[in-house]
């Protein structure tokens, strides 16, 4: 039997709400699916076998489908094997949910067109940060079928119109190819996005849960890592995802030591590779200074700032980070998640970024040329989140 939660009868409805489905044998973990997916305000429709989820199939679509591969009767596999036969859910994205994934039991989900693999005991923030990812996505494709099948009907609309005058018909077919183009780079523009979000989640999860660090210490960070990545996201939403003034990315992540971080610098447009890297730079700098530096007592204070220089193809942005007033400053012990960023994005052919851990206080400045920052139309995520992921990814298939 299914338990549905609140949601109307087709994927998305009438209040932009989208539905998920979770399937899983085991009724008491649906309570902990729907708590861990409540904050993200969906509907969710909970079945117990692979059974149920092929009838609840038939009566409506979801954005993505929770599978659980270990059930008695049909198993995850063959449910998903099942569902990806049948033509309205071919491509409705299958997250598996596992304890245990050896490399068979992956590749055959994978080539049974799993998007992904979540690991019992599940962690909210990351099955939240999946889910999202995929609604957010749905929602964008719903939109551009909407404004596609908006335009078909202007176009048959007009048709009868069109046939008596050659001159429009010639213009309306112009004006339909032309609409279909950007149709198709907004299509390829949303998966390029998405497969970048992706890497980014995959690099601060794998660099955040390490051995060593406790339960509460990892989730305290992640969920901060991720809060830094959402500020990234709302100024980009904004700004249709052409970028953000590294001004607005450095106000995000200081906000709550705005009186005691002073910035100064001209005004400089990243592109979304680089506000997403910018955004977790100073977030790591302003969370070490409160744990460590000078925002740790009540005298110390912060100075941000940036500065262009050279030209052409040679242009390039300094940005420094120095504290004063803070207690002694000891040297870190290993590079973390913070100092790995800044050595990656300060190190290139013509510099390598300074990291001084001084008795005033600790600063580090780094120059990047400005044609790796800034705008560009196929934006590619920064190299060291990449590596991260490629790392991630590794690690999973060990």
């Amino acid at each position: 039997m299914s338990h549905r939660f609140p949601g109307k009868s087709h994927v998305m409805s009438n209040d932009g709400h989208a539905s998920i489905l979770i399937v899983d044998d085991l009724r008491e973990k649906h309570l902990t699916y729907r708590v861990a997916l409540d904050e993200l305000g969906e509907g969710v429709v909970a079945v117990t076998s692979g059974e149920e989820a092929l009838q609840v199939l038939l009566e409506r679509e979801f954005a993505v489908i929770l599978l659980d591969v270990n059930m008695p009767g049909m198993s995850g596999l063959q449910t998903a094997a099942l569902i990806r036969q049948r033509r309205k859910s071919r491509y409705t994205p299958i997250i598996f949910v596992t304890a245990f994934a050896d490399d068979l039991q992956t590749s055959e989900g994978y080539a049974l067109g799993a998007v992904d693999y979540i690991l019992t005991p599940i962690v909210p923030e990351i099955l939240r940060a999946k889910v999202r990812v995929f609604v957010e996505l749905y929602r964008i494709r719903a939109e551009l079928t909407r404004s596609h099948a908006l335009l078909e009907q202007r176009v048959a609309d007009r048709t009868a119109e069109l046939e008596r005058a050659a001159e429009r018909l010639r213009a309306e077919v112009h004006e339909r190819k032309q609409a279909e183009e950007r149709l198709t780079i907004l299509v390829q523009e949303l998966a390029h996005r998405v497969k970048n979000l992706l890497s980014v989640f995959q690099s601060i999860t794998s660099r955040t849960l390490v051995d060593g660090r406790s339960t509460a210490e990892a989730r305290d960070m992640l969920i901060g890592r991720l809060q830094a990545l959402g500020h990234a996201h709302e100024l980009l939403t904004e700004a249709s995802w052409r970028g953000a003034d590294l001004r607005d990315v450095v106000r995000a992540e200081i906000a709550g030591f705005s009186e005691r971080v002073r910035i100064a610098g001209p005004a400089v447009e990243l592109g979304p590779s680089g506000v997403q890297t910018f955004a977790l730079i100073v977030h790591e700098l302003c969370t070490n200074a409160a744990k460590y530096g000078a925002l740790s007592n009540a005298t110390g204070e912060v100075l941000a700032e940036w500065a262009l220089g050279g030209n052409g193809a040679d242009a390039y942005m300094e940005f420094s980070w120095r504290e004063r007033g803070g207690p002694p400053v000891e040297p870190a012990s290993h590079e973390g998640f913070g100092l790995s960023l800044i050595a990656a994005m300060g190190s290139n052919p013509t510099s390598e970024p300074m990291i001084q851990f001084a008795p005033a206080g600790f600063a580090c400045r780094i120059r990047v040329p400005l044609d790796t920052i800034g705008p560009n139309r196929y934006d590619k995520v920064s190299p060291l989140l990449a590596q991260h992921a490629q790392q991630a990814a590794s690690a999973t298939k060990d």
